[in-house]
């Protein structure tokens, strides 16, 4: 389409008329380009944790974890919240300090598992994905990181 704007009178009519006619239909990909879009406004705030420790860098375990099959420890600790997380293949546990609602862990895929927080902040997960995750929770996210 093709528009003949010589002057800005003509163009501000065009966006008035633009703005206030509603579409009535968006496109599906329009759609899904705006919700992408839009979970970027709060990534301060998720990328909130960082990994404070992790057990598989962790020089003094290295041998030991070649030896024999032992459970991935992981801290993520930044502004006064706290996680801490076990992996192994029989699942994930793990203990959100202070303790609030649920704990999911995310893949690229979206969510892949959630679970509630007790009173102490733990919770349990089955057996996790292969490949990059992230843990989130009310108030914060963890970066991303592999399993």
């Amino acid at each position: 389409m093709r528009h003949d704007w010589d002057s800005d009178e003509a163009l501000l009519d065009a966006l008035r008329d633009a703005v206030s006619t509603p579409p009535d239909d968006v496109p599906p990909e329009f759609v899904e380009a705006a919700k992408a879009a839009f979970t970027w406004r709060n990534i301060d705030e998720e990328l909130l944790l960082i990994t404070s420790y992790d057990s598989v860098l962790d020089d003094t375990l290295f041998a030991r974890a070649r030896s024999t099959s032992t459970a991935r420890q992981l801290v993520f600790d930044a502004d006064g919240v706290m996680l801490q997380v076990e992996v192994s293949a029989a699942g994930i546990t793990g203990q959100l300090m202070p303790a609030a609602g649920s704990v999911s862990l995310v893949t690229p895929h979206g969510d892949h598992e959630t679970a509630v927080a007790d009173e102490l902040g733990t919770f349990v997960m089955g057996t996790p994905p292969h490949g990059p995750v992230k843990f989130r929770f009310t108030g914060g996210c963890t970066d991303w990181f592999i399993l």
